[in-house]
Order: structure tokens, then C-alpha cells, then sequence
């Protein structure tokens, strides 16, 4: 490379100058090249974003026994997100003895 560039009529100094220059260059593209893609994540989470997985149309929080879940506005499906179920089922445990008993049981 040192060749190429002195056969162009760089001098040692120029030559440091064009290396730096173009690490630059590439450090400024990867930069670049990384936000893109981040906003490219981002714009395509935004597209689905509270979407109906079965029909694709919009998505509201209903409260169910205190507890948001997701309910399409079309096809009135239900929808749980992480750990949503098991605070839903949680809270549908039966009380009394039967109820210490399936958790007794349960273990």
C-alpha cells in the first residue's frame, strides 16, 4: 500500500494522513451502519406493535380479574403477556381447605 501511495505522489506524511483518514471513514460507516440497523428494529416493532397475532387489526388492555391483558378490537381475542397468566390463574385459586389442600398437593 505504501507503494501505491508513493507511486501516486504521497509522502510519508500524507500516507499517515490517508490511513487515519480512512480508518475514519470506516469507524463513521459501522457507526452508521448500526444506527440504521437499530431503526430498522425499531420501525419494524413499531408496525406491530399491540397488533392482533390471528387477524392483525389493533389491540386494547382490558382489565380481567385486575390484571391488563391484550383484547383484539376485531376478533375479541385475548391476549397474555410474560407472567400475565400465572398472576390470572393466581388469583382464580380456589379459598378454604380444598383450596390449602391443591396447593399441598401442588408442591
Amino acid at each position: 500500500m505504501a507503494k501505491e501511495l508513493s507511486e501516486h505522489g504521497y509522502d510519508r506524511e500524507e500516507e499517515y494522513f490517508y490511513k487515519k483518514n480512512k480508518e475514519l471513514l470506516e469507524k463513521m460507516r459501522k457507526e452508521l451502519d448500526a444506527k440504521r440497523a437499530a431503526q430498522e428494529a425499531r420501525s419494524e416493532q413499531n408496525e406491530h406493535w399491540m397488533k392482533c397475532p390471528k387477524c392483525g387489526n389493533d389491540l386494547e388492555e382490558v382489565s380481567l380479574a385486575g390484571i391488563k391483558v391484550d383484547q383484539c378490537t376485531n376478533c375479541m381475542g385475548i391476549y397474555f403477556d410474560k407472567g400475565e397468566l400465572e398472576l390470572l390463574l393466581g388469583a382464580q385459586e380456589p379459598k378454604g381447605f380444598l383450596g390449602g389442600l391443591k396447593r399441598l398437593f401442588k408442591k
